[in-house]
């Protein structure tokens, strides 16, 4: 956590800092946008997580726990004019640029705006919180008229950046609209509520904008409230009574500022049914308006389980891109290596980057001899038996058909031939290793799949027909390419191991899932 709060504070404190003087909350004060220099910015001191449970949307904001102590930067000081109400005099609102983000007059025409905006929101919500009788949200932060005075900070920045706080911190490797960091420690009795940080990607908010028909400002002050809910307590995902409540304090605050588009809750709901009724019956529109806005609130498309052996076509590709990039976890199943498909993915991305598939992401591979869980690990192996593979070595010698054995991510062979090259070559297997016998390649006792290479055309149905028997109980045999036949344990197959993988990621038959081949 502590490196979380790092580059939060290093971004805050870059020369992209926007500082308010103190003005009453009733001003709408205008300042340069000169940038003045950053002071001195303490490492974060640390403390206990507070209980505010992690959540993450496609069409709507996400909260991550965490606090950090905040440094001596200057307060930004807002006063109230309600002299009647003993409460808190001062509003510190800090709004920061993080760096990595490109230059646009627009965005820093909007951060000097959301310096005010936020201002109001918080006010608002504050005065709706007095009179309320909400069941769901967390009352750590009540009685606000105790505090003199009270922090809130802003942080734009791109999505590679808040994809990064999101994959460290949540888990989820994937670009979102907006993160909140609680600040606040109940049971601490100082002056200062400090509420917390959010930070929102602009470029996700953009993408938003355009989709729901509205500005960039309006955007930015959707995600603002809905992030400063998350701070005062409010999250939807415990229940569709608090998500409810946090879709009700979103539009009255929304409203009475006058601010234009739905909340983030709401848009979410509209978005999915306007989709939905466009495509679908009447009946089935009710069905999957359920499965969208069910508890959780995930994206309508939240899986997409993609076969890529054969060729992907560039249409797929971006297709997989665009829906990675929306926060969907694409499923790779194929007869490869993970190795392989890892290498040929990082071919499609101009930076060589792990854009569709790393060693953290869940997959099928081998023909659904290895199956890898969510968070990359191997949760399921289906092992050929040992005397199947003595003689398919032992024929590979004798008749000099070349063979590779496919020990997880190793490929083995017992002699060097053109076609076992492009394994490596053309299709980007790792680099396969000559044993010098066959005792010492069994010596790998893990092995999960067997690849004849036909040396012409005319040996793959001799092959097919004469492994098909010699296996026939005790293995499975696949013609996976025109000149290559494969024997699989037959505990192995690509529809097993999606099931076995969809049940490890707890996804049933009534979880949104689209299959989509070559």
């Amino acid at each position: 956590m502590a490196r979380f709060h790092h580059l939060l504070s290093r971004a805050l404190a870059s020369h992209h800092l926007i500082r308010p003087s103190p003005r009453p909350f009733s001003a709408r004060p205008t300042l340069p946008l000169q940038s003045p220099p950053p002071p001195p910015h303490p490492h974060p001191h640390i403390r206990s997580p507070h209980p505010f449970l992690p959540a993450a949307s496609r069409y709507y904001g996400s909260s991550v726990s965490g606090r950090r102590r905040r440094g001596s930067a200057p307060p930004m000081l807002l006063r109230r004019r309600r002299a009647r109400r003993k409460g808190p005099g001062e509003l510190s609102v800090q709004i920061g640029i993080e760096e990595a983000l490109p230059d646009d007059p627009l965005v820093l025409s909007i951060a000097e705006m959301l310096r005010t905006d936020v201002g109001k929101a918080v006010k608002l919500a504050f005065d709706n919180l007095e009179n309320s009788e909400y069941k769901t949200r967390d009352t750590s932060i009540r009685n606000v008229d105790n505090y003199d005075s009270v922090e809130v900070s802003l942080l734009l920045c791109d999505d590679g950046f808040i994809r990064k706080l999101n994959k460290e911190w949540r888990d989820e490797d994937h670009a979102t609209d907006v993160l909140s960091m609680s600040q606040h420690i109940p049971g601490l009795d100082i002056p200062i509520l400090q509420l917390g940080d959010l930070v929102i990607s602009v470029e996700t908010a953009r993408r938003q904008a355009e989709e729901r028909g509205h500005t960039l400002l309006d955007e930015m002050r959707i995600l603002t409230v809905h992030g400063l809910l998350h701070l005062l307590g409010f999250d939807h995902e415990l229940s569709k009574e608090a998500e409810e409540e946090m879709e009700k304090e979103e539009e009255q605050i929304l409203n009475t500022l006058e601010w234009k588009g739905k909340g983030l809750i709401r848009s979410a709901y509209h978005f999915c049914s306007d989709m939905d009724h466009s495509e679908n019956s009447d009946e089935t529109n009710r069905d999957i308006e359920k499965m969208s806005l069910r508890e959780g609130h995930q994206p309508k498309l939240t899986h997409i389980v993609c076969d890529i052996d054969g060729h992907l076509h560039a249409e797929s590709v971006e297709s997989l891109r665009e829906a990675i990039s929306r926060g969907v976890t694409v499923i790779m199943v194929t007869g490869k290596t993970r190795a392989s498909t890892i290498a040929t993915f990082k071919l499609l991305n101009p930076e060589g980057k792990d854009e569709f598939i790393s060693e953290n992401s869940p997959g099928v591979f081998l023909q659904g001899s290895l199956v890898y869980g969510g968070h990359g690990q191997l949760i399921y192996r289906a092992n050929l038996d040992v005397d199947i593979c003595k003689e398919a070595c032992l024929y590979s010698l004798k008749h000099k058909i070349p063979l590779v054995v496919y020990c997880e991510e190793r490929c083995l062979t017992l002699f060097e031939h053109p076609s076992i090259d492009l394994l490596h070559t053309l299709h980007h297997e790792t680099k396969v290793k000559v044993m010098s016998s066959v005792e010492d390649l069994l010596e790998y006792s893990s092995i999960q799949k067997l690849l004849f290479l036909a040396n012409a055309e005319q040996d793959l149905p001799v092959l097919t027909q004469l492994w098909s028997e010699l296996t026939k109980g005790k293995a499975c045999v696949v013609k996976a390419q025109p000149n290559a036949l494969e024997i699989v344990s037959l505990n192995a197959s690509k529809d097993g191991g999606i099931r076995v993988l969809l049940d490890h990621l707890g996804i049933t038959e009534d979880s949104d899932l689209e299959a989509v081949g070559d």
